[in-house]
């Protein structure tokens, strides 16, 4: 039973390592969102996919050695798959030796999984409102239709009705 806890807190550890590194990069995601550096933002995305698969990796291998042990527990008190997201309420239904272990780290990575959920959804709302406001500046130049900040013709005359009338002004 010991070998078993320390391996499901091995897990457990490594888990949150993987997550606390995805939070790193989730928030330098974020100062790159902010600052606008979209070359950037590109290169760190190839980390984060990367790094999201650890994180699934670990998830599994945590899966797997949590199946057995759940197993072990009361049908009363063994949680039905799916039922609790949270990873706590899961683990303290195991055994006193291995949930002595196992719940701290498990509340921590219930944490992280919060912070990197609210991280994410912060990056997506800065990213759409950036790509909406990109949108809204660049559509008179990116709709042929649209003449509101035209003020030459195709041949490179003065439109008429914009605030400058010559071509002298229109310069200027």
């Amino acid at each position: 039973m010991t070998s078993t806890s320390e391996n499901l807190a091995s897990i457990l550890v490594a888990e949150h390592d993987s997550l606390t590194e995805l939070l790193r990069l989730l928030k330098e995601e974020q100062q790159i969102i902010l600052q606008r550096r979209s070359e950037a933002l590109i290169v760190l995305l190839s980390t984060i996919e990367t790094q999201l698969l650890r994180v699934q990796h670990h998830r599994a291998e945590r899966e797997e050695a949590l199946r057995p042990l759940l197993s072990q527990t009361p049908a009363a008190t063994a949680p039905v798959a799916g039922d609790s997201p949270c990873l706590a309420r899961r683990i303290a239904t195991l055994p006193d030796g291995v949930r002595d272990q196992a719940v701290p780290v498990a509340m921590r990575i219930d944490l992280a999984l919060q912070l990197v959920h609210e991280i994410a959804w912060q990056n997506h709302v800065l990213l759409s409102h950036s790509l909406h406001f990109l949108e809204q500046v660049l559509a008179p130049w990116m709709d042929p239709q649209s003449q509101s900040l035209a003020i030459y013709s195709q041949h490179g005359i003065v439109r008429k009705g914009t605030r400058r009338q010559t071509l002298f002004h229109a310069i200027a």
